[in-house]
C-alpha cells in the first residue's frame, strides 16, 4: 500500500487494517518540499502495527511541489511509485498494490484518472506479473473520504496535504484548500454510506 501521509492513503490504510487485509505500506521521499507527510504515515502505521518502509529515491523533477518547475503535477509520478512497489510486492508474494487517487483528482492529476489504472495493469498482464494495482476510492469524493476517516476514528491532525514544506500547513494552496472543503463538507452531509 502506498500511503503518502495525507488524508486519503491514511484514510485507506485504516479502512482496509480495520477489513482485516494484511498490510505492508512503502511512504516514498522523492524529493518533494513537503517531506513531513512521511512522518505522518510512519504515525498511523505505528499506530495500527503495520509494516512502514520508507523508500528515498532520485529526485523527481518539473514540479513545483519539487525543484519549482512546472505546475503541481509531477511528471510520471504514479508511475514510478507504482513500479516501485510492484517490484516490491512481487518480492515478498503480495499479490495487490494500492494507492488513493480521489475523483477530485482526475481533473489535475491524469495518473489519477480510471484509464491510467487500467493501463498500468495492462502492461503488468503483459510484463507477466501477478500483481494487480487498486485505486478503491477512485470515484469516491474527497468529502466522502474524510467523512470515511471521522467514521474510522483518523486522527486527520496527523495527516499532510499541504504543498509546502513547514512546520504548519500553509491553508493557502490547492491540497490545503481541498481538504478544509472536504472535512466541512462531510460535518454537514454525515456519514458515508460504505
Amino acid at each position: 500500500m502506498l500511503v503518502s501521509g495525507g488524508l486519503d492513503s491514511v484514510t485507506g490504510l485504516y479502512d482496509f487494517h480495520t477489513q482485516g487485509h494484511k498490510i505492508t505500506v512503502l511512504g516514498i521521499d522523492y524529493g518533494q518540499r513537503h517531506v513531513q507527510e512521511l512522518e505522518c504515515a510512519r504515525y498511523h502505521c505505528h499506530r495500527l502495527g503495520v509494516i512502514f518502509t520508507r523508500l528515498t529515491i532520485s529526485p523527481l523533477k518539473g514540479s513545483t511541489l519539487t525543484d519549482g518547475s512546472g505546475g503541481v503535477v509531477v511528471p510520471n509520478r504514479n508511475s514510478v511509485f507504482l513500479s516501485h512497489a510492484v517490484n516490491i510486492a512481487v518480492a515478498s508474494g503480495s499479490d495487490t498494490v494500492m494507492y488513493f487517487p480521489n475523483s477530485n483528482d482526475e481533473i489535475t492529476f491524469p495518473d489519477c484518472r480510471m484509464a491510467f489504472v487500467q493501463t498500468f495493469n495492462n502492461m503488468l498482464r503483459t510484463s507477466e506479473i501477478n500483481v494487480e494495482v487498486c485505486a478503491p476510492y477512485i470515484n469516491k469524493t474527497k468529502w466522502w473520504i474524510a467523512g470515511l476517516s471521522r467514521n474510522l476514528g483518523v486522527d486527520v491532525s496527523q495527516t499532510w496535504s499541504c504543498y509546502r514544506g513547514g512546520k504548519e500547513p500553509c491553508g493557502e494552496c490547492d491540497a490545503c484548500k481541498k481538504r478544509k472543503a472536504a472535512l466541512e463538507i462531510s460535518c454537514l452531509k454525515g456519514v458515508p454510506v460504505t
